[in-house]
């Protein structure tokens, strides 16, 4: 018996996915799925690098006419992010999946098809993030569905700020989701569950935070902090 692997289908009807998961080893129609949510992490991420989204640093070569080095630049940039595009689906996708495993006992293709779905909703939010820029017509450091912008008016330390920035309402929907999987397929107590995964997701967004705050760009060129 095999299951046939509908993404949207299955995003909707959870519980029947569950049900047809446990019954069944082989997947059909799954790495399909991984390559178009691969391939639409890369594409955005070069879309929003593109329009400029993570190039501000580079403008200042443009203004002052290095025009030569600031295209050079912008196709580095654009090597650069596509990298990171890769990295990045590979953590959520490989690295989490694997985490999980190792500390829920979830089986792994269990938390694949899980981190499917999370690396979903994450390129959703960032999609919507990038629309609302692009109508407006500029961008901030902090992501308006986040609570960063919350966090910079009543909180000092800059840390904090890009901390507060990783929690959203998706956050929330991605814990629900993870949660959901992880009840279904594992003996872990539901209360463990729910702390593992909230202590998961601030130690991410810790590690984001504090590499954010690092001024690499002084520290690329040797400058003083």
């Amino acid at each position: 018996m095999f299951l046939e692997f509908h993404f949207w289908r299955y995003f909707f009807t959870r519980g029947t996915l569950f049900t047809n998961l446990a019954e069944t080893e082989t997947i059909r129609g799954f790495k399909k799925c991984v390559s178009i949510v691969l391939a639409c992490t890369i594409l955005l991420y070069i879309l929003m690098n593109t329009w400029g989204m993570t190039t501000t640093s580079l403008t200042s070569l443009y203004v002052i006419g290095f025009t030569d080095t600031y295209t050079v630049a912008r196709w580095i940039s654009l090597v650069g992010i596509t990298i990171f595009a890769v990295l990045y689906f590979c953590f959520h996708f490989f690295g989490v999946s694997q985490l999980l495993h190792i500390v829920t006992k979830v089986p792994l293709r269990i938390a694949a098809i899980m981190q499917l779905y999370v690396l979903a909703i994450l390129l959703i939010e960032k999609l919507l993030v990038f629309v609302v820029f692009n109508l407006v017509g500029f961008t901030t450091p902090f992501s308006f569905l986040s609570f960063g912008p919350l966090a910079v008016q009543f909180l000092e330390f800059e840390y904090f700020h890009y901390f507060f920035n990783q929690f959203s309402v998706f956050t929330a929907l991605i814990i629900s989701i993870q949660y959901q999987f992880l009840r279904s397929f594992t003996d872990v107590s539901r209360k463990l569950l729910l702390i593992i995964l909230l202590l998961m997701t601030a130690a991410f967004a810790s590690i984001v935070a504090l590499i954010s705050i690092v001024p690499w760009n002084q520290l690329l060129a040797g400058g003083a902090i």
